[in-house]
């Protein structure tokens, strides 16, 4: 299984719908589905399992608090539910097991690109070392009545009418230890709290290609409790929106204008700066570039983790700028262009015809036209059916008023 976030293989952002996802989800499959391209069927394995966990809102929820693991449903195995139920000790005590410690991490595009190490001053808890995690002398502990020396309590929660879920929670009488101590014996050092804090650096290791949301993790780097493993420290990066680029995959999105002039004749200049300030110097020499259209240049994308050398692509989305509605071709202009495949009118028919002047708007002018015209074509068909809901009824009491529908 790939080390991209499930966000990755599925091409979307973190703050995706689920309509979005599901979309994603559907293009993809059928780009990589084996019976149409045999050589995506590790591809489409991928995007199934990630499609698996971000579709199920509960899954999704866990994913992004515990990464992979937590989009996994893992429960009690039946013997420690029975065990629980029934009075009996668990075959493991999952308290003891690591657990994971998240911090988001803020980085750049740049960051992710270039690859970075990161170092940082933290705090943790660890076990007292005067006391050794005891909270006080050992001859003076005494057992936990409430939770019986054991440190945790069983309880059943109710899942639903009659369906009970055995849980294990932490004894707050004895925080876990499964001991008291009175407070005259109290360790001095942690004040019987059996942990103490300790001032301590980490180094994070960004490589490059790595991904939004994706996890660094440092084993043993957490807190650490007396008697169990130390938590992992796992840090959740979190890429910062940039100026110019967006990145899809392994792929970097931009933005360019060009002139008319270099949409029917080509250009060849600085453009762009990559993510390491680079300048690139664009060249397009043959073909008419149409408005809408993008232009892929191979190798200048995102750096793929664990293979620097090989690189996604930079597409640019190219805006003509055309010239001002006042603007005049001239007659030698109009010479050099191809000529129009529109015959002219006869002179009959250009005398029949109506003269009418038509206003060039923009693009946004007619998307807001025309969403009123669907808002107020939805509107009356709504009055339309509540009309019916209202007076509907009557047919079946009036049937001289019921349209009646024959056949010939």
């Amino acid at each position: 299984m790939s080390s991209r976030s499930y966000y990755s293989v599925l091409q979307v952002e973190t703050s995706a719908s689920e309509a979005e996802i599901k979309r994603a989800y559907r293009t993809l499959a059928m780009k990589y589905h084996p019976d149409k391209n045999p050589e995506g069927a590790e591809m489409f394995k991928e995007i199934s399992h990630a499609y698996e966990t971000l579709s199920d809102p509960q899954r999704r929820a866990a994913y992004d608090q515990y990464g992979e693991s937590g989009g996994r449903h893992e429960g009690p195995s039946m013997e420690d539910m029975f065990g629980s139920m029934f009075g009996g000790h668990p075959s493991r005590d999952p308290s003891r097991n690591p657990r994971a410690e998240l911090h988001p991490l803020s980085v750049t595009l740049e960051d992710l690109f270039r690859g970075k190490k990161m170092r940082l001053k933290l705090e943790r808890s660890i076990p007292c070392s005067h006391c050794k995690g005891l909270g006080g002398k050992r001859s003076v502990l005494k057992g936990c009545a409430p939770c019986g020396g054991l440190g945790y309590i069983n309880s059943l929660r109710q899942m639903g009418p009659g369906m009970f879920m055995p849980q294990r929670s932490v004894c707050q009488s004895c925080q876990g230890s499964g001991k008291v101590i009175p407070e005259k014996n109290k360790c001095k050092r942690c004040k019987g709290l059996r942990v103490k804090t300790e001032a301590d650096t980490v180094e994070i290791k960004i490589d490059p290609g790595m991904s939004d949301r994706q996890k660094v993790v440092l084993k043993g780097k957490g807190d650490q409790a007396p008697g169990e493993e130390a938590q992992d420290l796992v840090f959740v990066l979190e890429q910062k929106a940039h100026a110019t680029f967006v990145r899809i995959g392994d792929d970097l999105v931009a933005e360019a204008e060009i002139d008319l002039a270099e949409a029917l004749c080509g250009f060849s200049r600085v453009m762009l700066h990559d993510l390491k300030g680079r300048p690139l110097l664009v060249t397009h020499q043959t073909g008419v570039i149409r408005p809408g259209e993008v232009l892929c240049i191979h190798g200048e994308g995102m750096p793929r983790e664990r293979r620097p050398g090989d690189r996604g692509d930079l597409l640019v989305k190219l805006h003509i700028k055309f010239p001002e509605n006042r603007w005049t071709p001239s007659p030698a202009l109009r010479a050099m262009l191809p000529a129009t495949k529109r015959r002219p009118a006869d002179e009959g028919a250009e005398a029949a015809a109506e003269m009418v002047s038509g206003r060039a708007i923009t693009a946004s002018e007619f998307a807001s036209r025309t969403s009123q015209s669907s808002q107020s074509r939805n509107a009356r068909a709504d009055h339309d059916e509540d009309m019916f809901d209202d007076y509907g009824d009557g047919y079946a009491d009036y049937s001289h008023s019921a349209p009646d529908c024959q056949q010939q």
